[in-house]
């Protein structure tokens, strides 16, 4: 079940995300909201999330999988345990996923709830940030973003391969008309202007998903 998340000070977690292409997102859906999820938790996911990209340019239509952790040899050893999972191995062959890509992203900061029915991603480029000063710029654009945002979070890339990005901002929301009109105020605040210069922060590109469970 989505959490309620506090605000600043909450001990930061590990997200461990799977980039998939799947035949059977629904029945991949089925199994995530019910037993699969479940075992999942019991092999040391925090928490376990599923959303499929719909605007997303050639990543339309992948399925991308968050599991979290509290560490990042909690992540290594999940997966690990999941591979060794006589049935999760047959629902990844039953429901035909592969794949594309593996990123373990550090949450930075997070505010407000993952309970929505949609979500956006930003893909950001720019030096790795402390958690500080990650938390007093995301805290500044949750002042814009919370008026069309359920939540949002801001994660590190740990470790994602050769990638022009270096961290990504989530954001859950139900209206996709609300987040986009709250995020062009966010942008066009002359003060978030100023903290994304000074951290030499660009953005490179937004999708946008529906949550599957």
């Amino acid at each position: 079940m989505p959490r309620k998340l506090t605000q600043l000070g909450d001990n930061m977690s590990f997200i461990y995300s799977v980039a998939t292409t799947m035949a059977n997102p629904d029945h991949f859906a089925e199994a995530g909201a019910g037993w699969a999820g479940e075992r999942l938790r019991s092999l040391g996911a925090m928490s376990v999330m599923a959303n499929q990209v719909v605007m997303g340019g050639e990543m339309a239509g992948q399925v991308l999988v968050a599991f979290e952790t509290d560490s990042a040899d909690a992540a290594m050893a999940l997966n690990a345990a999941i591979y060794a999972d006589s049935d999760l191995l047959k629902l990844l062959a039953d429901t035909g996923v592969q794949v594309e890509r593996r990123t373990l992203m550090r949450r930075q900061a997070e505010f407000g709830s993952r309970d929505a029915s949609h979500g956006t991603i930003l893909y950001l480029a720019g030096p790795p940030q402390s958690d500080e000063t990650t938390q007093s710029n995301m805290a500044l654009s949750w002042g814009h973003l919370e008026a069309g945002a359920a939540g949002m979070a801001a994660m590190q890339v740990i470790a994602g391969g050769p990638s022009p990005f270096s961290g990504v901002v989530v954001t859950w929301a139900d209206s996709m008309d609300a987040l986009l009109a709250a995020s062009a105020a966010n942008f066009a605040d002359p003060a978030v202007q100023e903290r994304m210069a000074a951290t030499n922060t660009t953005v490179l590109g937004r999708m946008m998903t529906r949550r599957l469970f």
